[in-house]
């Protein structure tokens, strides 16, 4: 018994030691927080603020956080704000945009150049180049990037005497925009084979703001640049090329030089723009187009052959200097050539080096060029059997000479094949139809009655040479 009181006195003694321990770590650990929580309150001065309550440090005014969200824009959308069109403001100084969109909107940002300023070429050159049916489909946007009012209402005007009837038919649009809202434009901040390329900065911005503006007017967007020739038929080749393409894809490539001829979805127009703006001082034009095909996820650039677009400017769009890069595999004229007919030619002009009658006398698909024109000069074509023509087509010119047409003339037919001064031609000649802007053609899928020659006929001077390029005929079959 007297062992068992031990113990427990001993197990007692135990507890209350290590109770006391315990109440002088629980004390002291109290008194350190009270220490620290003073000099804490002592040190930071700082207002209390209420827990629902924000301060305007500005304005000095309280502001309640729960009614932050409720005071936003009920119309606010993230996506709208993030890929909706750039508040930037535009002024029209031809044109105003079509009532309904159209399959295809084709952007130009054209900076004046003193030495040679090929703009209204290449609109004539997408107009010349599109049948009427082709012309519905298209709306052009000229948006002028020269820091001058005044010179863009210049070539406005000039754009209007020329092209009066395609901006009354909502073809022709003429835009620009302040340049005072333009990011700083400098120097890229990349050197590019050794050299310094100037003013590409300004050129993504004048990018930016051009196809901005073109996002809601049609299906798809086509871009080219003011110095530009177009393949004949150019619209409906996209057209066709489109509507069979199964691949789903970004931008495709009509052209291979810089940013001619590249084509996209207009509902990405918002994005491009963003995208050069944001790299705009860092990298030109031409390597932001296909960076973005690939941040879409299209990872090889789609390239159509033949090109369907010509470069034929000279003189760089900034600096003035003249620079020359054409793309070899432009063809002007793509589709059939015509029927393979056998047939003789020949002229009373001059000819050029070796551009003889023969290089494009059918079934030939070379050039004929010929000096010295005059209001009694003609073109001869002698058909070794007789045909009967049920479409004609004669192109003169050529993307890189468009003023060598055959400015006033027209396409006569003949009967009664002799032989005359040591070569045959043809007695009786009827004349069937006129060039317009160098290009003749005559349909008549009904016609019987057959022919032995054509004869191309000048009826005015010209300063200009003339160069055929290509004569296609098609003819009834037996």
């Amino acid at each position: 018994m007297a062992m068992v009181h031990r113990s427990l006195k001993k197990s007692l003694a135990c507890y209350w030691g290590n109770f006391s321990r315990l109440c002088f770590f629980l004390g002291l650990s109290i008194v350190l927080s009270a220490i620290i929580w003073k000099q804490s309150k002592e040190t930071c001065k700082c207002p209390k603020w209420k827990e629902s309550e924000l301060k305007d440090t500005d304005r000095m005014e309280t502001i309640n956080s729960e009614n932050i969200i409720l005071k936003k824009n009920p119309d606010f959308s993230v996506m709208e704000s993030a890929t909706g069109l750039l508040p930037i403001q535009y002024k029209y100084l031809l044109g105003s945009p079509p009532s309904i969109k159209r399959f295809l909107t084709i952007g130009i940002s054209s900076f004046h150049k003193k030495k040679e300023h090929l703009l209204l070429k290449t609109i004539d050159s997408i107009f010349s180049h599109c049948r009427q049916e082709e012309l519905n489909l298209i709306t052009v946007v000229i948006y002028l990037a020269n820091n001058d009012s005044k010179l863009n209402e210049e070539n406005a005007k000039e754009m209007k005497a020329q092209f009066s009837a395609h901006v009354k038919a909502g073809r022709l649009l003429v835009i620009q925009s302040s340049l005072e809202s333009y990011p700083p434009v400098h120097n890229l901040k990349v050197d590019l084979w050794g050299k310094n390329i100037k003013y590409k900065s300004k050129q993504n911005v004048d990018y930016a703001y051009l196809v901005n503006f073109c996002a809601n007017l049609s299906q798809y967007y086509l871009m080219l640049e003011d110095d530009t020739a177009c393949a004949t038929g150019f619209v409906s080749i996209i057209q066709s090329y489109v509507r069979t393409l199964e691949e789903s894809w970004t931008t495709i490539a009509f052209s291979r030089l810089g940013y001619i001829g590249k084509l996209y979805h207009s509902s990405d127009l918002t994005k491009l723009a963003r995208f050069l703006l944001m790299f705009y001082d860092v990298i030109p034009a031409d390597w932001l187009m296909t960076y973005f095909h690939k941040t879409k996820m299209q990872g090889e650039t789609i390239f159509y052959w033949p090109s369907l677009f010509q470069h034929v400017g000279r003189i760089s769009s900034f600096h003035e200097l003249e620079v020359q890069h054409t793309d070899s595999e432009f063809y002007e004229d793509i589709g059939s050539l015509g029927d393979a007919l056998t047939a003789s030619c020949f002229t009373n002009m001059q000819i050029y080096g070796n551009y003889k009658p023969a290089n494009v006398c059918p079934p030939g698909k070379g050039v004929f060029w010929g000096m010295n024109v005059t209001a009694k000069s003609y073109f001869t074509i002698v058909f070794d059997n007789p045909i009967i023509p049920q479409k004609i087509q004669i192109y003169t010119g050529s993307a890189e000479h468009s003023t060598d047409i055959l400015h006033n003339g027209f396409v006569e037919k003949g009967r009664l094949k002799v032989h005359l001064n040591e070569r045959q031609t043809c007695l009786s000649f009827i004349r069937i139809g006129d060039f317009k802007s160098g290009f003749f053609e005559m349909e008549d899928q009904t016609n019987k009655g057959d022919i032995e020659c054509l004869r191309i006929k000048s009826t005015a001077p010209q300063k200009h040479w003339l160069r055929i390029r290509r004569i296609s005929i098609w003819v009834k079959k037996s």
